[in-house]
């Protein structure tokens, strides 16, 4: 099999990267330009969309972002503040064996581990999305893996059939409340929730109003995302979720709410919404990102959702 060539993507093969990442294996929206260049420009951050090539032919990649620390050493990391899953991406094989897609993978992942390499990294910290499980090209190579879970919610099946009685009960307090929900893709509005949501904790949100003003200026462009919002019968908003949209599913990347509106269900009644409504749509799931801090695991669980582990390497 011919020789994996990794190089910089330039601003025009940008293009060619976002058709990657719509027809790679296990890919998620989060690698996309329009995407990554928001927390380039938002954030400052030096970031380099490296692509693997055979042939010519794109056929996986990876974009860390980079940072000198203290001068001194040369750290990359395909994770950013509130987003996961950007790398490495490969190509769906084309092969019918079981086998030469095993081998095409090992020697795309295997060119970027030498690449990183050669090129004076320090340290990086790769994070694959769900689904790519095969790490041993770093794993067998010294480098150290770590296993992280999210939580999918199957939109074949009947919602009614798998909820738990607490779900069923938030429902119903929501009911009680007249809480409805409502695609409205309203910047201000979501960043005023997920404000609120950090302030109440004492802490700084990870992400500023302008990178959200950035993103609904995205969603605008392309149909990318969408905002649904639970609000009160005075139309005031009390939580909000913002799904992104995959080829297949949708990933639910921020969710917020307002702490002081302290009836029951208004989280429940979004998902449980969400989940009719992308069902009727022909998303097959949704990626709910919620496995790894035992207070969202422990609610979504009354989903009754597929947990699916994805890994990280450094």
């Amino acid at each position: 099999m011919d020789e994996v060539e990794i190089k910089e993507l330039s601003p025009s093969e940008y293009k060619e990267g976002d058709l990657l990442v719509e027809e790679a294996q296990h890919s998620t929206p989060f690698p996309t330009s329009g995407w990554l260049d928001i927390y380039r420009d938002v954030l400052s951050r030096d970031l380099r969309i490296y692509g693997c090539f055979r042939n010519n032919e794109l056929v996986g990649g990876c974009p860390p972002f980079v940072k000198n620390f203290k001068g001194a050493l040369k750290i990359g990391s395909s994770t950013c503040n509130m987003t996961d899953y950007c790398g490495p991406l490969i190509k769906k094989s084309s092969s019918s064996k079981w086998d030469n897609k095993i081998k095409e993978n090992y020697e795309v992942l295997n060119s970027l581990r030498e690449f990183f390499c050669r090129h004076g990294f320090d340290n990086i910290h790769l994070k694959f999305p769900p689904g790519l499980k095969d790490v041993r090209p770093f794993t067998l190579n010294g480098w150290d893996s770590k296993v992280h879970y999210t939580n999918y919610l199957d939109l074949k099946e009947d919602i009614d059939n798998n909820i738990s009685r607490t779900i069923r009960k938030d429902l119903k307090s929501a009911a009680e409340a007249g809480l409805k929900t409502r695609i409205w893709n309203d910047p201000d509005t979501y960043y005023g929730l997920f404000s609120k949501t950090y302030e109440k904790q004492n802490l700084k949100p990870p992400l500023p109003r302008k990178f959200f003003e950035r993103i609904f200026s995205l969603i605008r462009k392309k149909d990318i995302c969408y905002m649904i919002v639970a609000e009160t019968s005075d139309e005031e908003a009390v939580a909000a979720h913002l799904n992104i949209y995959g080829k297949k599913s949708t990933v639910t990347w921020s969710t917020a709410r307002n702490p002081s509106f302290s009836q029951r269900g208004s989280n429940a009644l979004l998902y449980y919404n969400e989940f009719l409504d992308l069902k009727s749509r022909k998303f097959e799931y949704m990626n709910v990102m919620s496995g790894n801090i035992p207070k969202f695991a422990d609610f979504i669980r009354g989903f009754s959702p597929k947990l699916m582990p994805y890994y990280s390497v450094v």
